[in-house]
């Protein structure tokens, strides 16, 4: 391997499970931040099962009630017993703050210092997210821009992950060979079989170990164990 590209959602920054929960208790249905990830990964295996079954990605984050598509994060407040209409309810107030402030916001203290280190070691290291058009902004708030060589948005670029052409994008612009090449995400069927698709190896991350399906795929709980992977 030369190269390693990652996913930002639950990669490079994690949902903020504990505000979540706070607005959770703020209507009424309190949960521990623990058992919301816990719930995150139905909504995941959700997403993995409709892509097997028809190869395309029908879902949203939050509500899409003229089209009746799954939401993502409908599926993780029923898992907790949310009622369907307060559910509604604290979808959009979830989704209100997000486009003020991205959810995906915590980051493990130790991460610039696994990027430090595998740049160190010789890898030149990218960005390959479904975002919307926040992405970059977002690591250079948080000092992560400086690591990474290229940052490819989705919505910036108009093509979204599973398909390969995004890999592609971020390989072109690094001068990178897919067989040389990592991707590190969180979602079965989107990062790791659309990092196949593109000709890359792929690791999942599973920071519970209980990632349903998947049993063919290398799998990480965190970033740091990338340095036990990548000599």
């Amino acid at each position: 391997m030369r190269t390693v590209l990652f996913d930002v959602g639950n990669t490079l920054f994690h949902l903020d499970y504990a505000f979540i929960a706070d607005v959770l208790a703020e209507h009424g249905h309190p949960v521990e931040p623990a058992v919301l990830r816990v719930a995150e990964y139905g909504a995941k295996a959700a997403i993995d099962r409709a892509l097997t079954a028809n190869g395309s990605l029908e879902f949203v984050l939050w509500r899409d009630d003229a089209a009746r598509r799954p939401s993502y994060f409908a599926i993780v407040l029923e898992a907790v017993g949310v009622p369907p209409n307060a559910a509604a309810r604290i979808l959009d107030v979830l989704q209100a703050h997000n486009r003020a402030r991205c959810l995906w916001r915590v980051m493990e203290p130790d991460t610039p210092a696994v990027l430090d280190a595998l740049r160190a070691r010789g890898y030149a290291l990218g960005v390959v997210s479904n975002g919307d058009g926040r992405v970059e902004d977002d690591l250079v708030r948080a000092g992560l821009r400086p690591h990474f060589a290229t940052v490819v948005d989705s919505h910036v670029v108009g093509v979204e992950k599973p398909d390969p052409a995004i890999f592609r994008i971020a390989l072109e612009r690094m001068g990178a060979e897919p067989a040389t090449t990592l991707y590190v995400g969180d979602v079965f069927a989107i990062d790791v079989l659309g990092a196949r698709g593109a000709g890359l190896a792929a690791a999942l991350i599973d920071p519970l170990g209980d990632y349903p399906g998947a049993a063919d795929c290398r799998r990480i709980r965190r970033l740091a164990d990338l340095l036990e992977l990548l000599p």
